[in-house]
């Protein structure tokens, strides 16, 4: 482990540190974002490890990240991470970087079988380090940023690439590094997807309900208050830019819900509301329920439920095959099944019943390393062959 890192504060510094990177051919890489404390989440920090040297970024105080561009988009250069899905998205909704020839460990831990494929699960197991999770909910954007918190931050990426190497060994050996090394371009592809917060609407959006827990069970006088209600914590959220669940938490929306307040002194009621909430929130909720209450009747919202066709039987066997297949497929191989293939893509075999090569390669969603790998079985299992 380094036990020391290297804080990269300005523009100079930066430029130089990039190029000395350039002609590293390894790098170790890790952020830290502010999404617990912030409606608009950035990324606050930009750690990066070599074989001996570790380096923390601010981005907050320098003006651009600019040089890191090249360097995460080199081809020549592998970017290893652990858990990289958000790391890439942040990155490149951020500073538009894009991030090629990355190496998720997470991912590899995976496919090597590991139960607990989590940072800390892993490099205590494999090398007995022992990884603080202390500042795990830390706010990021605050300035000035102790020491022990950068510190912290830094040793997420020391012992990456010493695990990617042993990760890599153990993928060649079983024939799988191929299978990882087709997941991990899948999570570097390009992010233009509108995953920018500063771009969010509020307009033309699906109703905010379709993402609260329990809806789905809500008569649509219920379902109208609700709405109401997320709207008006999302746009103060918004407004205030803080996280939703800071405002007023999902607990205390489900009861404003069933008791329906409409005064204050009903409200005060309700139980586990925030210490400014009557101050700063009563009269925007208690509005939002008085025009869920008021709505007529044929403009009251419905979940929206999933209208499933009917299997044909062909199907169905076809469906519980693949899932015997499987199932026993990642016993043997000693992996999740959902690795191997999951509910979707299953689904969809069993739906166009491919009959040979040429048709898996029209399944929508099935990876190459899937279709070498596991194809002829597959086609066999389809057509009771097996």
């Amino acid at each position: 482990m380094v036990p020391e890192f290297r804080l990269i504060h300005t523009l100079s510094d930066l430029q130089s540190l990039c190029r000395q990177l350039g002609r590293e051919e390894v790098l170790a890489v890790d952020t830290e974002a502010d999404s617990l404390y912030h409606y608009f989440s950035k990324v606050c920090l930009i750690q990066i490890s070599t074989d001996r040297h570790a380096f923390v970024i601010d981005p907050l105080a320098i003006k651009t990240m600019d040089p890191l561009q090249p360097l995460l988009a080199s081809r020549k250069i592998k970017k290893v991470f652990h858990g990289a899905d958000y790391d890439v998205r942040s990155l490149f909704r951020d500073f538009a970087m894009k991030v090629n020839n990355l190496f998720d460990t997470m991912v590899a831990s995976q496919f090597i079988g590991e139960n607990e494929p989590a940072l800390a699960a892993v490099v205590k197991k494999r090398f007995g380090v022992i990884l603080d999770k202390k500042y795990q909910r830390a706010n990021w954007s605050k300035r000035p940023l102790t020491h022990e918190m950068m510190l912290y931050a830094a040793r997420d990426t020391t012992n990456l690439i010493r695990l990617y190497r042993e990760l890599d060994e153990e993928l060649r050996a079983r024939g799988r590094l191929s299978w990882v090394q087709e997941e991990c371009e899948i999570l570097s592809r390009d992010f233009r997807d509108g995953d920018n917060a500063a771009e969010r609407t509020l307009t033309g959006r699906p109703p905010l309900f379709k993402r609260f827990k329990g809806a789905g069970k809500m008569a649509p006088r219920d379902l109208a208050i609700l709405e109401n209600i997320l709207l008006f914590r999302e746009n103060m959220a918004m407004e205030q830019d803080r996280p939703p669940f800071r405002l007023f938490s999902s607990r205390v929306i489900h009861d404003l819900v069933r008791a329906k307040p409409t005064h204050r002194a009903a409200l005060r009621k309700i139980q586990h509301l925030p210490a400014d909430f009557l101050r700063r929130y009563a009269d925007g909720v208690l509005g939002a329920i008085q025009e869920g209450l008021e709505s007529p009747e044929d403009r009251l919202p419905s979940y929206p439920k999933v209208r499933r066709r009917p299997q044909a039987p062909e199907k169905q066997a076809r469906l519980k095959r693949l899932k015997r297949w499987r199932g026993l497929k990642a016993k043997e191989l000693e992996i999740q099944a959902g690795l191997i293939c999951n509910n979707v893509l299953l689904d969809a075999l069993a739906e166009d019943n491919p009959k040979d090569a040429d048709g898996l390669k029209a399944i929508p969603g099935m990876k190459v390393w899937q279709r070498k790998t596991f194809g002829p079985e597959i086609i066999k299992v389809l057509h009771e062959t097996f």
